[in-house]
């Protein structure tokens, strides 16, 4: 289960993306936007306060990071479903915005697809992925669990994270005009353990999950050493954490 609280205790580190790719996408005069896997409703924010007059549908698996949503937009239409499947009985949009979920996808081909569909032509497929897998943190992770569980596990057995080529070719079967681009962004945290609690409400899930109760706390504290090793403390006692995110825009 989603910790919508916990999710949302970064509101800042995570709500910028989604502010980043809104304005980077030209069109004024929008009527209808999808927010798919918009979880708390962050992303969902982004698009209110970018197009105030639009219809906008926000789309998620997760019951209680909806309720979080509904609590903080009530204006806002939201909708329980399984994303990864088509939802073309919502009508067609102007804008398919997705923010941080393609990577809980497998078949990604096919969600892309699923998007193009219910676009209106000149429509806009907008979404933001994040490169975990290119990441120090996520080897940080993978060592982490393999300790704890004594085997060997790789993170592409539950992130699906395509490169930039890999992208482009998937978009280009669906659009001529395709924009991408990857962004550091360095968030100044207090400590290892603020790292650490900010991973535990989207990357660390599905490996705490995997592991019995008993098994949670050592990993987490191995974690949290490796990440101390990792990413070294600046002279003030602040954590420098770069965390890699690839864009892409395409135009139907």
């Amino acid at each position: 289960m989603w910790d919508a609280r916990l999710y949302n205790s970064f509101e800042k580190e995570r709500i910028q993306p989604s502010l980043d790719l809104t304005y980077r996408i030209s069109a004024n005069k929008v009527n209808r936007i999808l927010d798919v896997g918009c979880g708390s409703g962050m992303s969902t924010r982004a698009l209110k306060a970018r197009w105030q007059n639009s219809e906008i549908i926000g789309a998620d698996l997760s019951r209680e990071m909806l309720a979080k949503a509904k609590e903080t937009l009530p204006e806002v239409k939201f909708v329980c479903r399984d994303c990864s499947l088509p939802f073309g009985n919502l009508g067609k949009f102007d804008i398919v915005f997705s923010n941080a979920f393609m990577q809980w996808i497998p078949n990604q081909k096919q969600f892309i697809a699923n998007s193009f569909e219910v676009l209106n032509e000149d429509g806009m497929f907008a979404a933001q992925i994040p490169l975990f897998n290119n990441m120090p943190a996520n080897d940080c992770i993978i060592n982490a669990y393999n300790e704890i569980k004594g085997n060997r596990f790789d993170s592409n057995d539950i992130f699906t994270i395509h490169d930039e080529r890999q992208y482009y070719d998937l978009l280009s079967q669906f659009s001529h005009n395709i924009d991408i681009w990857v962004t550091d962004y360095y968030h100044v945290m207090d400590s290892h353990s603020k790292i650490l609690e900010f991973l535990a409400g989207t990357a660390l899930r599905p490996y705490m999950q995997k592991l019995k109760e008993n098994q949670v706390a050592d990993f987490l504290n191995v974690v949290k050493n490796k990440l101390s090793e990792t990413y070294p403390m600046q002279k003030n006692g602040k954590v420098l954490f770069a965390f890699k995110r690839l864009f892409i825009t395409a135009t139907k």
